[in-house]
């Protein structure tokens, strides 16, 4: 069989190595953010966690030195450009080297639509989306200047398609993440192949996933069954669900995959 000139044996056999990858998660003390957190570690990565509280933080830090990783945590403002730039340098200066960004920081606020208010609305704006936006300009210009960077934002399939339970601002919030991770992509490659650097962004969308904070929701069946069913698979997602993708979109396996909004939905966008 022949192959390409670029195939790599090597490269196939590294293809999802993270080992001593520094990974940093905003939203770090969340239930997503806690399990990332040690997912990375357990594939040889070095995690920052990130949020305003710390001592929700440090719990993360100690489930991921309860598998042998190493984790720190520092405390920062996703909404505040001057406290990313400090995450950034912080985390060169213990470090040396950032590898992957995982924007997970996020809120929702449900309302009517006709009755949502406009202060929530702005409040679930800047922090789905300007928390998204000023992480990566921060985080983009450091891997421009190092020459490579995977960046993963998180969407939703409410960004896709509405939802009858008051998501109005959260799909709004969401819809713009996904068109700020295209055009984000799109400038930087453009202006990556001229400056010679690659960075990879892309945004996974999940549906409903089962946590704490949608517990009232997963054990209602009267607000649980519009969600059930626009899911062919039958369930909503677990944490479990998103884990895979994330380390995917953050390995050299991806590296040809840029822009993109992948859908991790149980067939929920599928129909």
């Amino acid at each position: 069989m022949s192959m390409t000139e670029t195939w790599s044996d090597d490269f196939a056999q590294s293809m999802f190595n993270l080992k001593d990858k520094v990974a940093v998660i905003t939203g770090g003390n969340g239930t997503l953010g806690a399990a990332y957190a040690r997912a990375f570690a357990l594939h040889g990565a070095k995690v920052v966690v990130t949020a305003r509280n710390m001592q929700t933080l440090l719990e993360t830090v100690e489930s991921v030195k309860e598998v042998g990783g190493e984790c720190i945590a520092i405390q920062s403002d996703v909404t505040n450009s001057q406290s990313i730039a400090a995450l950034v340098t912080a985390v060169d200066q213990q470090f040396g080297r950032i590898d992957i960004l995982v924007n997970n920081a996020g809120m929702a606020f449900r309302a009517p639509a006709e009755q949502m208010p406009a202060d929530k609305f702005a409040q679930i704006m800047n922090v789905n989306v300007t928390g998204t936006l000023i992480p990566c300009q921060a985080f983009g210009q450091y891997f421009m200047q190092k020459g490579h960077g995977k960046i993963i934002n998180t969407s939703s399939v409410r960004g896709f398609c509405g939802h009858p339970d008051g998501y109005t601002a959260y799909a709004a919030s969401k819809a713009a993440v996904d068109s700020l991770t295209k055009q984000l992509s799109t400038e930087w490659s453009i202006k990556g192949v001229k400056e010679n650097f690659a960075i990879n962004i892309n945004a996974i969308a999940p549906t409903l996933i089962k946590s704490p904070l949608t517990q009232e929701i997963c054990e209602d069946p009267v607000r649980i069954a519009p969600f059930l069913a626009r899911l062919p698979m039958g369930r909503v997602a677990e944490t479990k669900d998103m884990v895979g993708l994330v380390l995917f979109l953050s390995a050299p396996a991806s590296d040809f995959i840029n822009g993109q909004v992948v859908y991790v939905d149980g067939g929920c966008t599928a129909g």
